[in-house]
């Protein structure tokens, strides 16, 4: 769970998005035919936000972000494998 799968992460400082925006359908991830797709994309999305705030720097309140995104990751992906899906989660050099 979380940190150690082996997926590598990468930096980006391109905004994922926002979830009120109309190009978004107002939603943060698309919902899917069922539950465990919309985890699924929901997974990618706390992915991408994680990559965004990490290429933001290291001061507190980035660190702050970090970890709450990082909680809802590991959350998310600790549901779906419990439930037979395949999530993977991405070592990234702030979690030490």
């Amino acid at each position: 769970m979380g940190a150690g799968t082996g997926v590598r992460a990468t930096r980006s400082t391109a905004r994922p998005g926002n979830s009120l925006a109309r190009s978004q359908g107002d939603r943060v991830a698309e919902p899917g035919d069922e539950l465990a797709e919309g985890l699924e994309a929901l997974l990618g999305r706390i992915g991408e936000e994680l990559s965004f705030n990490d290429a933001k720097g290291t001061a507190p309140y980035r660190l702050g972000m970090h970890d709450g995104l990082r909680f809802a990751e590991d959350a998310v992906a600790d549901l779906l494998r419990r439930h037979g899906r395949a999530a993977e989660t991405a070592d990234r050099p702030i979690d030490a």
